[in-house]
């Protein structure tokens, strides 16, 4: 009985907890847990990203000194001022700060590219023939940025770390769990998002591409393209929304992102 008392005590402050570890999402105001900082998924993913382009290098896998590799950092200088504008103009300097840039193109047949905390991306050779032309690597990369600025990382970590709160409330509290999650580098930094964030960081690609002098319509295609030669054999497209309701909702998304276009 004691167990059980003291079991809904803990539940219940839980659950406070909970309730004063909420942020709000910049783009579109939804709620989002935030037990697990950004600044300690940054710090994680930062130095996971390290090791991974370290072994990357090792193995003779970086292609940055191609023309693909020069290619992919002109269209990221020109998208990370975008975002760093963006966040000026939304009053998110503070999350700027926190972003200091770096691309790697990675050689691998593999149709994926990620952004991790920290402003650290990278692109794999296989996606750059599917998305063929800049504006399509322009908005996936403005995609993958946009979940670390709408803060996805640290919301999916949180969202494990209260899975394992509610599984263990006889002994495992949550900052015990959080030293646990971010010790697990590069896997917080690679969180699989749910359909909410990816539609949300569709949103922000869509915007960044169209500050960066992108046309945003153009992010339609790129999305076809990559539905059209795989759908959800492509590692990128594997917990992402169906390609029809996607585009849909890009479409509709379509005349706010073009108020952003700068031709």
């Amino acid at each position: 009985m004691k167990l059980k008392k003291y079991s809904k005590i803990f539940m219940g402050l839980t659950l406070l907890g909970i309730l004063s570890s909420c942020t709000t999402a910049p783009l579109t105001g939804r709620k989002q847990l935030s037990l697990v900082s950004d600044e300690s998924v940054r710090e994680s993913s930062i130095s996971s990203y390290n090791e991974f382009i370290r072994q990357a290098s090792a193995k003779g896998l970086l292609a940055n000194n191609t023309a693909d590799g020069q290619r992919l950092r002109r269209i990221g200088n020109r998208i990370s001022s975008a975002v760093e504008q963006y966040l000026r103009e939304n009053n998110l300097s503070s999350k700027a700060k926190n972003l200091d840039w770096e691309f790697n193109l990675i050689k691998s047949n593999e149709v994926n590219a990620f952004a991790m905390p920290g402003g650290k991306i990278a692109f794999y050779t296989g996606i750059l023939p599917v998305l063929n032309t800049d504006s399509g690597i322009a908005f996936v990369m403005g995609h993958e940025i946009g979940h670390v600025i709408g803060g996805h990382h640290s919301e999916g970590a949180s969202n494990q770390a209260l899975a394992g709160v509610a599984a263990s409330v006889t002994g495992l509290f949550a900052g015990n769990l959080v030293t646990s999650l971010v010790s697990e580098g590069l896997s917080i930094g690679l969180l699989k998002f749910n359909r909410t964030q990816e539609y949300e960081a569709d949103k922000y690609g869509m915007i960044f591409m169209a500050m960066a002098g992108y046309n945003p319509a153009d992010a339609i295609t790129a999305q076809e393209r990559m539905e059209s030669i795989g759908g959800r054999d492509i590692e990128i497209l594997s917990t992402h929304p169906s390609g029809k309701n996607r585009v849909e909702a890009m479409r509709k998304f379509l005349p706010e992102a073009m108020k952003y276009y700068k031709k």
